[in-house]
């Protein structure tokens, strides 16, 4: 008996069988189609249409990667597949809102940190763990006496480099938020010792050269903590408060060069709620009621010295060379090699020179100084880099 074998539709009707069927069968088939493909082309789409142009994310605490440069090179070609990788991994669209957002959840509902880089503290209060900053809490490793002879003999060759030049030397050490505030750090991190690198280093420089001076910030800031709010709580620096503290300190010390220099007062200065009063950015990318409540320092009849370079100057100075001049010609001329901390330092101490060059750099440019003749070099660490920095007193020319 014959096999029937039947025809095939003809009338543009779909078959029982047919995918369209099968897929109209499932409920919202569809739309799981649409949003898993919106899902797969969005993150390349936003790139490409440059959707999310953020340069830094807060809640990692770190800058995103830049576009890879095109070179023909053969070496710099089978090497720009996987940077342009590290470039979309970091620009996506929506990642950084993804997670600002699950730092952000992590944050109210279970009162934990969602980096590796962050500290919860008592209170409220985040703490900057990275860059030596949870090294030196703990003090695992303090200085040995190897790695302080370094040191001094870095700083006596550094000085003894300027001093052939009659240009001073002034070397400050800026504080660290816990620091000035280690009654908000957590009880279950335990200290092993209860100073820290700074403390050792300045002790070793006061036994083997006694009269090298060094400017431990951490002393006017803590004379001045109780009567304002000096780094915010989920920010990593002080803030312009604190900056202007730390500031006066340094310009009393300018004052052995510099008899006619007359340090700013806290009444020099008006409060401005347009003006931002700490971090461009805070830990975790979490909004501070208080931060956003206190207003910005603007000084009172404006300032007397203007950014020259760069052309769109950063207006918490985290570029790595900044130049400043005064109307006031006559004036001195100031170049500071600092970290990150020198940021609010920088408008004040520039109402007291003609010219101001700042490098954002742990060692001194040599070069630089031979050409521009500065009559005074500012050097600033932040006591946590007394960690992660490891001088080389060889690089000093004699």
């Amino acid at each position: 008996m014959p096999v029937h074998t039947p025809s095939p539709r003809t009338d543009g009707i779909a078959s029982p069988q047919s995918p369209q069927v099968a897929l109209a069968r499932v409920p919202g088939a569809l739309s799981i189609v649409v949003l898993f493909l919106v899902i797969i082309v969005a993150p390349g789409l936003g790139l490409a249409l440059g959707l999310d142009r953020a340069t830094v994310s807060e809640s990692e605490l770190r800058e995103l990667a830049k576009w890879p440069a095109w070179s023909w090179r053969l070496h710099d070609i089978r090497a720009w597949p996987a940077a342009f990788q590290t470039y979309f991994d970091d620009h996506f669209l929506f990642r950084n809102r993804l997670i600002d957002g699950r730092a952000s959840l992590l944050w109210t509902v279970l009162g934990t940190s969602g980096s590796d880089q962050v500290i919860v503290g008592k209170n409220g209060w985040l703490f900057y763990a990275a860059d030596g900053g949870i090294d030196d809490w703990i003090q695992l490793e303090p200085f040995t006496r190897e790695e302080l002879d370094v040191w001094r003999d870095t700083l006596v060759r550094r000085r003894a480099f300027l001093a052939r030049r009659r240009i001073p030397y002034v070397l400050v050490i800026a504080p660290d938020k816990q620091m000035i505030y280690p009654e908000h750090m957590p009880g279950a991190l335990r200290r092993l010792r209860h100073d820290y690198r700074a403390d050792q280093l300045i002790a070793y420089m006061r036994e083997t050269e006694p009269d090298f001076r060094i400017i431990d910030l951490r002393v006017a800031v803590l004379a001045h903590k109780d009567q304002e709010l000096l780094y915010h709580r989920y920010d990593t620096h002080w803030n312009d408060r604190g900056g202007l503290v730390a500031y006066r300190a340094i310009a009393s010390e300018l004052t052995r060069w510099f008899p006619s220099l007359v340090p700013l007062r806290r009444e020099d200065f008006d409060d401005d709620p347009a003006v931002p009063s700490g971090d461009r950015t805070t830990m975790l990318g979490l909004t501070d009621p208080g931060k956003a409540s206190m207003s910005g320092l603007v000084r009172r009849g404006g300032d007397r010295h203007r950014v020259v370079f760069p052309d769109r100057p950063d207006p918490y100075g985290e570029v790595g060379e900044l130049r400043t001049e005064h109307a006031d010609s006559s004036l001195p001329r100031l170049m500071m090699f600092r970290d990150s901390f020198a940021g609010r330092l920088i408008p004040y101490l520039s109402e007291h020179f003609s010219h101001a060059t700042y490098f954002w750099q742990n060692e001194l440019d040599f070069q630089a100084i031979e050409t521009e003749r500065p009559d005074v070099v500012i050097q600033e660490y932040v006591g946590r880099h007394l960690v992660t920095y490891v001088p080389y007193p060889g690089i000093v020319p004699h």
